[in-house]
């Protein structure tokens, strides 16, 4: 008889092909047997299906029922060859092997490793997915790269023209602008002199008193503006030092040698010193209003009189001369002739060209260097973690929300206000030799109190999200983050593992 008839139980739907009672027909139709050759150890059909309960078939299967577990089919060249497949033992029927059941012992973890062999497999899926995109994206950036160094050359070729442009039209400027600035100046200077003159010979024709067009030594001592030790009267020697030659000076030679020396001690006639404030009345000597009303009313009859008197001249006071007024701002540069102002306008053109084309070199230098320094990390083997690149990450906790940045740096912020605290920068890829790329280091965080700067371990794990899921401080200004991440998903076995005692 089969041994197929007593130990084996073909599964829905072939169980209704394996029928005693009459031949049984090949699954795949290439030949039909006596039943009596199913099950026999020796392979007739070609696709093994004669062979259910035996390990005739290189190719067959077999079926464990596994009750209180999940049923699988494993190849009949495993069955009763001594290790046991089935948690139910029904593959070593035959073997020898003492083989107990174990599928509801099996149940629970079975269904965490099939959910964990789930997880795997869905995130290598999606690990594949970012391995694609990465060398997608990596030739792109190679591209853009490219690009931006061709458009460099161009503009440092173009910033070389236009410096050279603006060079050139700066020398006509500058020329155009110190010539109209050297006729201002000689202008005013002219103008200047020409008012000095007018002043000194005003000083003179007043200093002549006697019309006969010299100065004397007599005449400057009447002079009482002159004195210059401050006693009130111009001595003989003080008038000889202002003169220096005792000879009478015409007009020209006082304009010339005499005039500087006194011109910020003279002071035109008729000039008086300002009045000083007269004196506040005594509070107790404030006069009634009727007195006041009074004084108004005369003071209005000597208007009507039309004399002035002494005090009513001091009232006005005479023009003043620049030096008594102190220094004055010189008067404001005109505005350029038409000519000038063309070549400044243009000069300008040439600055502002220069100024657009530097910062377009500048941008482009920056974006050049960015892309290096991306297309520069090492995002795994196959530029799997390159996703991560440019993205931030958070969790927050009941105290501080934690933030990871990939590849450039982790920090630590108070979640009820306050400063950020750097929890380090990225250092380097390090995890074990045989799999470097299961953790990430980051340094040189912010310094703790009398002791180390913090550093930040990230470890990382399989996961079909991208999220910070821990973080823990093992060890003083030592933080420890789990980071889940598609990219950290390997190769899941392609079938159940088949150990050999």
């Amino acid at each position: 008889m089969s041994l197929y008839v007593t130990l084996y139980v073909p599964p829905p739907p072939d169980h209704h092909f394996y029928e005693a009672s009459k031949p049984f027909t090949c699954l795949d139709g290439s030949a039909t047997i006596d039943f009596a050759w199913v099950n026999d150890d020796y392979c007739d059909c070609r696709d093994g299906s004669d062979e259910p309960g035996t390990a005739a078939c290189p190719n067959g299967r077999f079926h464990c029922t596994n009750a209180g577990y999940r049923p699988q089919n494993i190849p009949s060249a495993h069955v009763n060859d001594g290790v046991c497949d089935c948690c139910d033992a029904t593959d070593e029927y035959n073997s020898g092997a003492v083989c107990d059941n174990t599928c509801k012992e099996l149940g629970p973890e079975r269904e965490a490793l099939q959910r964990r062999t789930e997880l795997l497999r869905e995130g290598f899926i999606l690990r594949q997915q970012l391995v694609q995109e990465a060398a997608a994206g990596r030739q792109d950036k190679q591209g853009r790269l490219g690009a931006l160094q061709d458009a460099r050359r161009g503009l440092e070729q173009r910033v070389g023209e236009l410096r050279a442009a603006k060079e050139a039209a700066e020398g006509p400027e500058r020329a155009a602008k110190d010539e109209h600035r050297r006729r201002w100046e000689a202008a005013t200077a002219e103008a200047a002199a020409a008012q000095e003159a007018a002043r000194a010979d005003e000083a003179f024709a007043a200093l002549d008193t006697d019309g006969d067009g010299r100065v004397t030594l007599e005449e400057l001592r009447a002079c009482p503006h002159l004195d210059t030790d401050g006693d009130g009267a111009v001595s003989e020697d003080e008038a000889k030092a202002l003169l220096g030659d005792p000879t009478p000076m015409d007009a020209a030679t006082f304009r010339d040698r005499l005039w500087d020396t006194i011109k910020h001690h003279y002071k035109p006639q008729g000039q008086a010193e300002p009045p000083s404030s007269p004196p506040e009345p005594p509070l107790d000597e404030t006069p009634p209003e009727e007195e006041e009303e009074e004084e108004v009313e005369e003071e209005e009859e000597d208007d009507d009189d039309g004399s002035e008197g002494p005090e009513e001249e001091l009232k006005v006071p005479p023009p003043q001369h620049p030096e008594e007024k102190g220094a004055e701002e010189p008067p404001p540069v005109p505005p350029f002739d038409a000519a000038t102002q063309a070549l400044i306008d243009a000069a300008q053109r040439a600055r502002e060209e220069l100024e657009v084309a530097e910062r377009a070199l500048k941008e482009t230098e920056e974006s050049i260097r960015a892309l290096e320094q991306e297309l520069g990390f090492d995002f795994g083997p196959q530029g799997e973690f390159s996703y991560l690149y440019n993205q931030c990450y958070e969790l927050s906790t009941s105290e501080y929300i934690y933030r990871l940045c990939p590849f450039k740096r982790v920090s630590q912020k108070p979640k009820h206000g306050g400063a950020e605290t750097n929890l380090g920068t990225w250092g380097s890829w390090a995890g074990p030799e045989h799999d470097r790329f299961s953790t990430m280091k980051y340094e040189h965080g912010t310094g703790c109190w009398q002791g180390p700067n913090r550093a930040t371990t990230v470890k990382l794990s399989c996961g079909t999200e991208t999220a910070v899921t821990a973080t823990t401080e093992p060890s003083r200004c030592e933080y420890l983050m789990e980071l889940v991440t598609p990219a950290a998903c390997r190769s899941p076995p392609l079938h159940e593992d088949h150990d050999e005692l």
